[in-house]
């Protein structure tokens, strides 16, 4: 299927407002409406209304997978597939959201923010910038990327995309993160004045290797550097 420049552009930029007006009844279906009516009026002219009105029901993703969606249902409008549309919603949503989810709340997010912790204890401003760079760059392409394999292949687009962006893949980013934790651990002991800090930073990080080897949870092993940290800030 053909995708018209300026309905991409629209439909791209009206989806960083998807939860610009969350709700308890709908979730993100006003934004998410919001991001498609551009689709909708390339697609059905005058009878845009009664198209938006198949949109306004529940609607819940992770908000960097709702141009995925938003091309898959457009594709669908196209060619006259509007139940199809209707009947793949609730699946196709979920199952998106939950790699989304493993892959940037739980993977991506504390990854990055562990790079900012190491860049503060060396005194790095680069890697601050680093870290915005990479993770703002990543959901920029899947956003894109998304929308054009769901506009031009519908449902195989979304499939194509949720096998891209896999479990297996989250996994093999993840195994960064205890390297990192390890990494900061270090930098804590290495940075106080006390004489056994080279001991401790080497305990430490073979702590986190441990750790993450017991399959303790990524975020609990963010989030316990996290609390040592700012502990340690506040005892400086």
């Amino acid at each position: 299927m053909e995708k018209p420049l300026r309905v991409t552009f629209q439909t791209l930029w009206r989806s960083f407002f998807i939860q610009g007006a969350w709700n308890f009844k709908g979730m993100q279906n006003i934004g998410f409406l919001f991001a498609l009516l551009p689709g909708l009026r390339k697609i059905h002219g005058d009878d845009t209304d009664r198209a938006a009105q198949r949109y306004v029901r529940f609607f819940n993703t992770q908000p960097y997978m709702a141009p995925t969606i938003a091309g898959v249902f457009l594709n669908l409008e196209s060619q006259g597939k509007a139940q199809t549309a209707e009947s793949i919603q609730s699946s196709l949503s979920g199952s998106l959201a939950a790699i989304g989810d493993a892959l940037f709340w739980s993977t991506l997010k504390p990854l990055v923010a562990l790079l900012f912790l190491l860049s503060f204890f060396l005194d790095q401003v680069w890697g601050v910038l680093l870290g915005l760079i990479l993770y703002n760059s990543i959901h920029f392409w899947v956003m894109w990327w998304g929308f054009v394999q769901g506009y031009t292949h519908g449902p195989l687009g979304a499939l194509k995309i949720g096998k891209m962006l896999s479990v297996d893949l989250t996994k093999k980013i993840a195994l960064v993160l205890p390297f990192l934790c390890g990494m900061v651990l270090s930098m804590l002991a290495f940075s106080s004045e006390i004489g056994y800090g080279l001991f401790a930073g080497i305990v430490l990080f073979g702590v986190s290797l441990a750790a993450f080897k017991m399959r303790v949870d990524i975020l609990t092993l963010f989030y316990g550097v996290f609390l040592a940290s700012m502990l340690w800030a506040l005892a400086k």
